[in-house]
């Protein structure tokens, strides 16, 4: 979870401090001795705060860090080969935790920090008391897991460095490199009865500790005897320029930096009076800033704080939902006056337009007729107009025959819609599209053409012949359902007398008239 308010406490070997993380910063510390006077004070000092869950770090000589390799593994797999390593590593403390820094090797196998406080006995009282108090643990952490975070705001992070910071437990080296913990040691010093610092006298004693811990790394193979160690020395009282002076002169392979309070506070939230108060001021500020990714806090002790979580995330979805819920109705209601707004400015206009309207038709002249009888003659002309049927098709079909046969020459059309036009004449003969509408008591649109064969010179064949093919470019138009022909040029019935003279009609040279009849698909309404 993201933390907020909460307290943070540092046990030591004769002491705890306790500070109360607010603000994004420590706004208080009271310490307390490791005795049942301690504890008492200690109990109901958390008691009183109990809303609070509290976060606690370990210093104390009893630590153990362990760099190892193990096969590369993911799932429940990597997690349960853990789990053994742990159980193999440290079977008498249940306060131990390991995380995975890189992979390396030819195998690419997975490096791991295990680390653990091996005499728990240090940290049970302050554990009893904060179960007897009912105060949900957040965690437990060793106090060299949070120097990398100070090594980072110090900008020394990357390259290998020994971080030295006094504590009140005693002198805190932590050895790191790309950003990591690679190894930590303590070591109990010497103290100024009148003030919670480091006494000046044990300047040698300080020199003298970290060239051990250069033969200590050299022995862990991290450091050669030739490199160079990078020395910071955090001088949390501003009282040892002589000790970064001495280990300054100690050869060239060693380079020592000395970080006074003033630059630890504009680096930090913290303000100098705090950290005159108690070393631990600072351990406590980089805890408050990011705790470490190993937590040694067994799953049981925090049961109450997972449950605080799971409380402080429902009331966070559930104040989300109001908000979310609250946003809406607002928004709805704003809607809902805009459109009340918009629907009274229609209503306005709306009957505005009304008054108009009447204004303007009370200045009509007077009706010529009763409304229902306007009203019956616009309904019948409507009828008449949808039923009107022009001869605009039957011209169209027309044309496009007489276009493919320009030997014909149209003298005459009848266009009639209703009863078919019918021919008497006995001499009409019928295509293979014969027959009228008669008889069958529909409208139908039909069509006489009257026509002649143009230069006619006396060949009956040929006439007949091209007033056939017409016939059949008329039966061909999908448009078209019936053709007759209802008089040729010649009279072909037996029955009647020939007269007349061929002689005299050829040199005349006129037509040969001859008539269709032409009925269209479709009937009229």
């Amino acid at each position: 979870m993201a933390f907020g308010e909460r307290l943070l406490l540092c046990v030591g070997a004769s002491r705890a401090t306790l500070g109360h993380w607010r603000g994004n910063r420590l706004s208080a510390c009271e310490t307390f001795a490791s005795d049942e006077d301690g504890l008492k004070r200690f109990t109901q000092a958390i008691e009183a705060q109990r809303r609070l869950p509290i976060q606690a770090l370990v210093d104390a000589v009893e630590e153990d860090y362990r760099t190892e390799l193990l096969p590369h593994a993911t799932g429940r797999e990597r997690s349960g080969m853990v789990q053994r390593r742990l159980r193999q590593l440290y079977r008498t403390s249940p306060y131990h935790a390991a995380v995975l820094q890189g992979r390396e090797g030819d195998r690419r196998d997975d490096r791991y920090l295990f680390a653990a406080l091996t005499n728990a006995e240090l940290f049970l009282p302050w554990a009893e008391a904060i179960e007897e108090a009912g105060v949900a643990f957040a965690g437990l952490y060793l106090l060299p897991l949070v120097m990398p975070s100070l090594a980072e705001r110090l900008g020394i992070d990357r390259a290998p460095t020994l971080l030295v910071t006094p504590t009140a437990s005693g002198l805190r080296q932590s050895f790191i490199e790309d950003g990591l913990l690679r190894v930590s040691r303590l070591t109990p010093l010497a103290r100024n009865p009148a003030r919670d610092a480091v006494d000046p006298g044990a300047t040698s004693l300080l020199v003298e500790e970290v060239g051990n811990t250069r033969l200590y790394l050299e022995a862990l193979k991290l450091r050669g005897r030739d490199d160079p160690l990078s020395v910071t020395l955090v001088d949390i009282d501003d009282r040892l320029a002589p000790a970064a002076a001495a280990l300054e002169s100690q050869g060239s392979n060693t380079h020592c930096t000395r970080v006074p309070a003033a630059t630890l506070a504009h680096e930090l939230p913290l303000s100098l009076s705090m950290l005159a108060a108690t070393p631990d001021a600072l351990a406590l500020t980089l805890l408050g800033l990011r705790p470490p990714r190993v937590n040694l806090a067994p799953a049981q002790s925090m049961r109450r704080f997972r449950v605080l979580s799971t409380q402080r995330s429902l009331y966070a979805a559930t104040g989300l939902i109001g908000v979310v819920g609250m946003t809406f109705a607002l928004a709805n209601v704003w809607q809902t006056h805009q459109l009340t707004a918009q629907a009274q400015a229609q209503h306005v206009e709306t009957t505005r337009w009304q008054e108009r309207y009447m204004a303007v038709t009370r200045e009509f002249p007077p009706a010529p007729a009763p409304l229902p009888a306007l009203q019956a003659t616009v309904d019948a002309a409507r009828t008449i107009a949808v039923q009107t049927r022009t001869p605009e098709r039957a011209f169209a079909v027309v044309s496009s025959a007489l276009e493919a046969r320009p030997e014909i020459a149209l003298r005459k059309l009848t266009w009639r819609l209703g009863d078919p036009i019918t021919e008497t004449d006995p001499q009409r003969t019928a295509g293979p599209r014969t027959g009228t509408a008669q008889g069958t008591g529909g409208r139908v649109e039909s069509v006489a053409i009257d026509a002649e064969i143009g230069g006619f010179a006396g060949d009956l064949r040929a006439a007949i012949a091209s007033i056939e093919g017409f016939a059949q470019r008329l039966r061909d138009d999908p448009r078209v359902q019936a053709v007759s022909i209802a008089r040729l040029p010649l009279n072909v019935n037996p029955t009647s007398s020939l007269s007349g003279n061929t002689r005299e009609r050829t040199e005349q040279g006129g037509g040969a008239t001859f008539r269709l009849l032409v009925q269209l698909r479709g009937s009229a309404p």
